[in-house]
């Protein structure tokens, strides 16, 4: 028994030897594990914080940026509709003036077409008097001769006289 005794008295005062180790411990390390177990706990709850606060702006940012991706697929869509829209109004400009610019230029040719048709008429007259002179001189002078010159001068002469 007494070995059995002396491992409970051991036992004893291992458990008061702690007891006091603690209490030095306690007394004289205390104050400072304290604050220092103290400071450790409030910069982790710190670290905890800034990384929950940072977790929301992470997350608020996520969700600015979705929004403002949703809003580019819409802006995109305006900006095509918006392009698309002033294309087909340039278009439409563009065939407008063209078919002015056509319709101008059927009027200048008809213009153009009327001239030279007057043109072409005025020279046929021209050439039609000219040939018609030529034939009616070649026939005077085919069909008359000197007497029948002398006979026209001399009735013009009277002509002439008798008007006097």
């Amino acid at each position: 028994m007494t070995g059995g005794s002396e491992s409970w008295l051991s036992w004893v005062f291992k458990i008061i030897n702690f007891g006091v180790l603690v209490a030095i411990l306690v007394k004289y390390a205390g104050k400072p594990l304290k604050d220092y177990l103290q400071t450790r706990s409030a910069a982790i709850r710190d670290k905890v914080e800034e990384g929950d606060r940072l977790f929301r702006e992470a997350e608020a940012l996520k969700k600015e940026y979705e929004a403002r991706l949703a809003r580019l697929d819409e802006e995109i869509g305006t900006f095509k509709k918006t392009i698309l829209e002033e294309t087909e109004k340039e278009k439409k400009k563009i065939l407008d003036e063209t078919a002015g610019f056509a319709a101008r230029i059927r009027e200048q040719a008809a213009i153009t077409y009327e001239q030279e048709i007057r043109e072409v008429k005025s020279k046929i007259k021209e050439e039609i008097a000219r040939l018609t002179m030529e034939h009616a001189e070649k026939l005077v002078f085919d069909k008359f001769g000197q007497k029948d010159h002398d006979r026209l001068v001399e009735e013009f002469i009277e002509k002439l006289r008798s008007l006097n």
